[in-house]
């Protein structure tokens, strides 16, 4: 009986697909455990570490801890039991931690997580209940609101003028669907008649959850609609307005990104990009489902481009090719000076790791039965392969898994009308390499056929 091999290489340079439902014999993976996707297609993650001194009286209350880099400070914000946020500055080398502010929730009230505007030698970081600061004279203080600050959820400096929102204080008419912004090269909100400092009500009428500088502008993340602000000279020096999409951030949080590249989880869950160029929507609406359970924190790797998508359970790993899943959860991501990347918690989930791609019938419908799987992995430690089959379009089964030998093919003998096709590592830190998994197949149910064969598939002949 002649035998036909289906090649699956493109879906390891493309990641997880971006929909459930996506059409039979897509190069996309359903699972990649363990893996991000780089330039030369799926590479091993390398777990982040925890540099901070064991001395540092740590708690892991998602989304806590949080770490803020600063270009002359770095911030960790630590939430012990009963809404107490400690904050803490960090030597760049992680050697000295020094404690400056604590936050309790009997003076203050439980306030969300914290966010900064730096300014270099100054930075002010807010959280709708208190404001931490370093003062005139070098010292790191915190408070209430002031005359002429109010307290805010959010906050960003735009070259030298601060942009924020969420007011949480009495301030004029605003309330937590405003956005305000102070006078240009003062940390002074009052609003007077050179309307140099303003405020303005979020257009789609949702609470500001985040600010965020996009290149020339800043864009304003509300529950209901993400909106562009951007400066504008007449009749005065303020600020303009621009509605952009109207489909809300899921929960504070859930946005992270640089002056170039942002993205965001929206209430729809769906993964959207916001750039110079507009509003792109990514997908991945049935992963956020997943995760949906608690807060979705979308943290930011400014070296590799990376973002971070999940909670304290489950986290997805989005790079410029595409979507992986880890097994580390951190609430927060940094680096400093572009050295090793650091996360916390550092632990990782106690599992192999685990490639299984997207749903291949290979064109006919009739039962096919799979005879071998080859690959050209390589690593250092045990390699099975399995497959899973289904006979109808509802229910799939999973075949044991096989050895892969150390020429790279693993003998299986399974049956069905669609497969999905899987590698399983219980090691893959040392010598990793993966470019294609080949299925060799019979076809052992002809009935479908009439005449003259279909065309073979890519790489049959």
């Amino acid at each position: 009986m002649r035998e036909y091999e289906l090649i699956i290489d493109e879906a390891l340079r493309k990641g997880i697909s971006p929909k459930l439902e996506m059409p039979s014999n897509s190069q996309f993976l359903s699972e990649a455990l363990g893996f991000r996707i780089g330039e030369a297609g799926v590479e091993i993650f390398r777990p982040g570490e925890n540099p901070l001194p064991a001395t540092v009286d740590m708690y892991y209350e998602w989304p806590f801890p949080q770490f803020l880099v600063g270009e002359g400070y770095n911030i960790l914000v630590v939430r012990k039991p009963g809404n107490v946020d400690r904050l803490y500055t960090v030597s760049d080398d992680m050697n000295t931690v020094t404690f400056i502010a604590s936050i309790t929730n009997l003076m203050y009230g439980t306030g969300t997580v914290f966010e900064m505007a730096d300014f270099g030698n100054y930075a002010m970081l807010v959280n709708g209940v208190s404001r931490v600061y370093r003062n005139v004279a070098g010292v790191w203080t915190h408070g209430a609101a002031e005359a002429t600050i109010p307290l805010m959820r959010t906050i960003c400096n735009f070259k030298g003028q601060a942009v924020g929102g969420g007011v949480t204080s009495v301030w004029h008419d605003c309330d937590e669907k405003y956005y305000i912004w102070s006078k240009i090269g003062e940390m002074d909100f009052t609003p007077d008649l050179r309307n140099e400092a303003g405020y303005r009500r979020c257009p789609f009428g949702g609470d500001v959850y985040h600010v965020r500088r996009l290149g020339d502008q800043v864009i304003g993340y509300s529950s209901k609609g993400i909106t562009s602000i951007f400066p504008v000279g007449s009749p005065a020096a303020t600020f303009g307005f621009k509605e952009l999409i109207d489909v809300g951030v899921r929960n504070r949080g859930a946005v992270g990104g640089n002056l170039f590249r942002q993205i965001y989880v929206g209430t729809d869950l769906e993964i959207r990009q916001v750039t110079s160029e507009g509003v792109k929507k990514l997908g991945y609406k049935y992963l956020m489902d997943d995760i949906d359970n608690e807060d979705i924190i979308v943290q930011y790797d400014p070296k590799e481009g990376d973002f971070y998508i999940g909670n304290s359970q489950r986290t997805f790993l989005l790079s410029a090719q595409g979507m992986t899943e880890i097994k580390q959860h951190p609430s927060a991501i940094w680096r400093i000076n572009e050295d090793n990347v650091y996360m916390i918690p550092d632990a990782e989930d106690v599992v192999d790791s685990e490639i299984c791609s997207e749903v291949f019938d290979m064109g006919y419908r009739g039962q096919k039965t799979i005879s071998t799987m080859e690959t050209d992995a390589y690593l250092t430690g045990d390699i099975t392969a399995a497959v899973d089959y289904a006979f109808d379009i509802n229910t799939f089964g999973t075949s044991p898994y096989f050895p892969i030998n150390n020429v790279g093919i693993a003998s299986i003998n399974v049956a069905g009308n669609m497969f999905r096709f899987r590698l399983r590592f219980d090691e893959n830190y040392s010598g990793f390499r993966l470019s294609y998994i080949r299925a060799r197949y019979k076809m052992t149910d002809l009935r479908g056929v009439r005449g003259v064969y279909a065309p073979p598939l890519r790489g049959q002949s």
